[in-house]
Formats: C-alpha cells, structure tokens, sequence
C-alpha cells in the first residue's frame, strides 16, 4: 500500500492530528478537514540540473500528491521549495492552496505557478488554510533577516487544527525573540531542525540551523508536549546524528516525549485533554 493510500485510510477524530514524515524538514498534516504539506521535497534536484545526493528515495513521488489541501513553505532553499516538486503537486491537487515565504513565493511564480494560488502571510497574524487556523513566525536561518517592504525570508508556523496545536519551525537557529514569539501558545508537538551549524559548513555556504542542545533546551523552555528533531536525515554532508538529541534531552528531562519520525512512518498524535 503507497503512502497516499496509507494516508486516506487513516480517520482523524477529535483532538487528534495524523502526521507522515517526508524527511528533511518535510511532513503531511492530516487533520478533519484535509491535508497539509509542509516544506515537501520529493526529488533530488539541486535547483541548478544537477543532483543533491539525498540519502534514500522520496515516500512519494511529487505527481502522486493528490490529496494536498494546502501547502505551507518556510523559505526558498531547494530543499523547502523545490519547483520540481511543487508545480507537479500542484498540479495532482488543482484545489491545494499554498501559503509561503516571500521568497518561496517569488521562486513558485518565477517558475509558472498562478500567483493566485499562493499568498505570503503577515507574521503574526493567524489565517484560514484548510480548517486550520495558521500563523506565520520569524524564523533565523543562522541570523534574524528583516525586509522592510517585504517582510521576513525566514518563517516558521504554527497551526491550531481539531484541538491541537503544532509548532514547525523550517530552518531556524534559537534567536532572540523567538521564545516570546511562541509564548502564547500551548505548544502539543513541534518540528525543529538539530543538524546545526559550524565554520566550515558555513565557508562553504550552508546555512546553519539550531543544534541538538539548543532543540532540547528551547523543547524545555516552552514545555513542549512532544519535539520531533528534523533536518538530519536526508543529506549527508549537512545532518546530524539523532542519538545525540535523544541522548542529551533524556539528560536534561528524561520525561520529555519525542518522537524521530522515520520517512513514511505515521505518528498519530492525539492531545491530552
């Protein structure tokens, strides 16, 4: 049974929310109302006709996607936003909206999807995606980047969907701000990247992210119900061992839940009331 067929198969009841990895930072959202995809890259494409090297095939193939009621997309690394993903996923689902970073949004459009399909949200202000009640936050991929006519490049979201509230945070490092920016909400699981960043990824161009220690501590500081790690699995030369994060967060709270999503794996997720 493929992914699509897995997923149709599984019934969303109250105060629950059905979540597949897609690897990297990439996970399908199966609430009562649809499905939303968040940051699906479902190919190798380095945005330049040559390969990333990913370390094990897509769960799902991009035209194969014909259950997506909205996608979300943090930022325009090709890994988040890949036309070659997108514009077929859009096309298997002609009714999925998408709401993205300005600059995920400049690169859809470069590339041919219809502008009205996809709309940049103003951080901090909530908006209705398929059912669910969705809130663009600042994201800092290595530093905190602000344009005055266009907003922020970066973001995260926060979805409140039948009861349960979800934290992703695309590519970001633990800034300054971002904790009150998170303050407000009883957070049930949240996606953060752990692979980090350092002096030679960073000479060579990679963009750095939150490491293991600061995932586990910012999983602390909010009182997160559950924390899936991300950004480690995919690409070899930019990810992370996951047994360090699981390691030092039983270190620093060994009742603090997590869960390492394997791609394909369900994790059906209901809140505790």
């Amino acid at each position: 049974m493929g992914l699509l067929e897995r997923m149709d198969g599984v019934e969303v009841v109250g105060n629950t929310l059905a979540f597949w990895g897609l690897g990297q930072v990439g996970v399908a959202i199966k609430g009562p109302t649809g499905v939303i995809y968040v940051d699906p890259y479902l190919t190798d494409s380095d945005g330049a006709g040559g390969n990333l090297g990913r370390s094990f095939p897509p769960p799902v193939q991009p035209d194969e996607v014909t259950n997506a009621s909205a996608v979300l997309l943090t930022h325009a690394h090709i890994d988040h936003t890949d036309p070659d993903t997108l514009l077929p996923l859009a096309e298997a689902s002609p009714e999925a909206s998408f709401l993205a970073s300005f600059t995920s949004r400049d690169t859809l459009v470069e590339a041919g999807l219809d502008t009205g399909r996809v709309a940049v949200p103003a951080v901090g202000e909530p908006v209705e995606v398929a059912g669910a009640t969705v809130t663009a936050v600042p994201a800092a991929h290595t530093e905190l980047e602000y344009d005055p006519d266009r907003g922020h490049p970066y973001l995260g979201y926060v979805l409140e969907w039948n009861g349960v509230t979800v934290y992703h945070a695309g590519d970001t490092v633990v800034f300054d701000g971002l904790v009150e920016a998170l303050r407000g909400w009883d957070i049930d699981v949240a996606f953060v990247p752990i692979n980090g960043r350092d002096y030679f990824r960073t000479r060579e161009g990679i963009i750095g992210n939150a490491d293991v220690r600061e995932a586990a501590h910012l999983a602390e500081e909010l009182d997160f119900g559950l924390i899936v790690p991300t950004h480690y699995d995919l690409l070899p030369f930019n990810g992370a061992d996951p047994g360090h994060f699981v390691s030092y967060l039983y270190d620093l709270n060994p009742a603090r839940r997590h869960k390492l999503l394997v791609p394909g794996e369900l994790l059906y997720l209901a809140r505790e009331v």
